[in-house]
């Protein structure tokens, strides 16, 4: 029961989780990570994926922070301080339980490129390694969803570059 519930609450976050991949704006893709990733605290929690939900919850205060534009150096340290030796020593799934770690950290660290080309490639390299730690705790709707979530911003990202080729194009 405790597997198809968790899938169902990862489903819900997955759908958010892709549909925010189409969107071109930083701060409502923030606004959607933000419910996306309560939704994925709970999952993990019932999937016993421990390293995911703590993770998952220094991410939540990091994109709100950084939603309201308080996410600086300082912060990140404190965050990175604290979210390591918990991680580590609740690490139950081995090295993929570290995943999440290099997820966030690397997520939260650079998280403000101004860049929307950059920051689409960043959300893609977070997204496979959350593909292999979600599989691994059997979250197979939150895998399956990562997959279309990468396939999203991998659109996103050729929009993105074929609108600076034409601009590119118009200026020459």
């Amino acid at each position: 029961m405790a597997l198809f519930i968790g899938n169902i609450i990862a489903l819900i976050a997955s759908i958010i989780m892709v549909y925010s991949g189409t969107v071109k704006e930083k701060k409502k893709i923030l606004l959607f990570q933000i419910v996306e990733i309560t939704m994925y605290v709970m999952s993990n929690l019932i999937l016993g994926g421990i390293p995911g939900a703590i993770m998952n919850v220094f991410s939540l205060i990091g994109n709100i922070l950084c939603y309201f534009d308080k996410l600086g150096v300082k912060e990140k340290l404190i965050i990175s301080a604290v979210s390591i030796p918990i991680t580590v020593h609740f690490n139950n799934l081995g090295w993929v339980g570290l995943f999440p770690l290099i997820c966030i950290l690397t997520y939260m660290w650079f998280m403000n490129i101004k860049d929307i080309l950059k920051f689409k490639y960043l959300i893609i390299f977070v997204t496979i390694l959350w593909v292999i730690y979600d599989f691994t705790i059997k979250s197979y709707t939150s895998g399956i969803f990562d997959i279309l979530t990468i396939i999203t911003n991998v659109i996103a990202v050729s929009q993105i570059m074929i609108g600076r080729k034409k601009e590119k194009g118009s200026q020459d």
